[in-house]
Order: C-alpha cells, then structure tokens, then sequence
C-alpha cells in the first residue's frame, strides 16, 4: 500500500489513541508502516515540529503535507477561515524548511478551486524563504491505496471531495 522511501517518518498531531479510535484503518496502517521500519510519531505540532527531540536533528529529502487544514470552525469561504488556513502552512512551511537537506523539497498537496486558491501556496512559501520549483496536478487515482480522510470532527473517517488539486514542490531559495 505504501510507495516506501529510504527511512521514512511518519507524523501525526493527535495522540495514538484518537488515531485508533477515528480511522478504521489507522491499526493496519500503522502495524504495516512499523514492518517497513518506518518511525512514525504522533502529537507534533506542525508549527514547532524542527524543535520536537526526535526531529530537531534530522533531515530529510523530501517533506509532504497532503491537504492542510486548520479544521471547520468557520465556513471555508469566510476570510477568517482561509487566515487561519495561511497561517497553518505558514507555520509548517517555516519549520520545514529548516529541516531540508540541502536539495531537499517541501512539497504540499492542495485543492486548487475557490475558496481554496484564496490559500496563494506560492505566495505562503515565498514568504518562509521557498521558491516554488514545480507544480503538478493531483490525481488520487494515481496513489494506489490512498483514500484522504477528513482531518477532525463527526466525519473525520469520512473521505472528502478533492476536485481540482496540485502538488505544489518547494526548495530553499539558498539552494535554488
């Protein structure tokens, strides 16, 4: 099911425990992830992950968040809602950065429609000290197994409609 890569970790925000009880499949995904010898580690925090102790002196090849969203508190067309979203990615594109080799990448798979481009991807990592080196389109029928799930809430084990997405692929402007 997984498309391994040389030592891989895996990140959670929540705990093991409300991993288990929201995914269906989060047990079986897991125990797979741990026979391929992935690390995977739960309750960090995307905005100060370059500072957890398991983190703070590692780096890494190729940095993926798929889908960020600060949650459903407001509709996703109000200005609030799409603010709290920047600063999401803001905050993990900062960090991540930080934790690069040298032509390492960050790349974050996105929806692309209104209200979701009001995120400006490029513009957030042009800000953290990226410069966009690429963008394709996301087609989940080309990830073999993947299935998005909501993020929190009554529905969190639910899948979402992903329409029009990209892969937006970052690099460090010094290493550009």
């Amino acid at each position: 099911m997984f498309r391994l890569i040389k030592y891989p970790t895996y990140i959670w925000y929540k705990t093991l425990e409300i991993l288990v009880e929201n995914y269906t499949v989060a047990e079986a995904n897991l125990k797979e992830l741990g026979d391929l010898g992935c690390t995977v580690l739960h309750q960090v925090d995307a905005h100060t992950m370059k500072h957890h102790p398991l983190l703070n002196l590692k780096f890494f090849d190729r940095i993926v968040f798929n889908f960020p969203h600060a949650g459903f508190i407001f509709g996703e067309h109000t200005d609030y809602m799409i603010e709290l979203h920047k600063k999401l990615v803001r905050g993990f594109l900062r960090n991540a950065r930080d934790m690069l080799t040298t032509n390492g990448e960050i790349h974050i798979t996105h929806k692309t429609a209104y209200p979701f481009n009001k995120w400006n991807i490029e513009e957030l990592g042009n800000e953290t000290g990226l410069h966009l080196v690429g963008e394709s389109a996301f087609y989940r029928c080309e990830y073999r197994g993947y299935i998005n799930k909501r993020g929190s809430g009554a529905n969190c084990n639910k899948t979402f409609p992903v329409g029009l997405a990209s892969t937006f692929k970052f690099a460090a402007v010094s290493s550009v």
